[in-house]
């Protein structure tokens, strides 16, 4: 056995923003997500194809209450794809074309291979691992406002959040 004999094939990633039939191109990748089917609406779409078909998807967001800083919303690479190294890709190459408009991206996930993924790839540090309840809500309720104070999905899970190395 030679380590390099054995090499998975380059696979040509094609990487779009999407901005029209959001629905329509979300619709095959929702039902994957593990939190819920809904897009938030001021997200900004990104599909990756291969040989034409649709394998990738993102949401890039505002990050609330941090000016200059983008967040990764909704990342989800088709089951038939995943493991070879397509979500990572995908989500390094979205990313760039934000850092190159001078962002900062974070990404929150609770996904054990995309972890270890990220841990691995040296453009990302891990900022915070840990449960965590939502500060956020809690700040609204003390200002007094209504919208925002649900819990999330995402309360007293174990969380990983990255961010960016620029």
């Amino acid at each position: 056995f030679c380590p390099n004999e054995y090499k998975r094939p380059d696979i040509e990633l094609k990487i779009f923003r999407n901005k029209n039939n959001r629905e329509e191109v979300w619709r095959p990748f929702k039902k994957y997500h593990y939190l819920d089917e809904k897009l938030h609406q001021a997200s900004e779409q990104w599909i990756a194809t291969i040989n034409g078909q649709l394998v990738a998807h993102t949401g890039i967001i505002q990050f609330p209450m941090r000016k200059g800083w983008k967040r990764v919303h909704r990342l989800v690479v088709l089951p038939d794809f995943q493991g070879i190294g397509i979500g990572t890709r995908f989500i390094n190459e979205v990313t760039k074309h934000y850092i190159e408009n001078c962002f900062n991206m974070n990404l929150t996930t609770t996904t054990p291979a995309l972890v270890h993924a990220l841990a691995r790839d040296n453009n990302w540090t891990l900022v915070r691992s840990g449960r965590t309840k939502n500060t956020m809500a809690k700040n609204f309720k003390r200002y007094g406002a209504t919208v925002g104070t649900e819990a999330t999905k995402s309360d007293n899970r174990i969380t990983y959040s990255f961010n960016w190395k620029k």
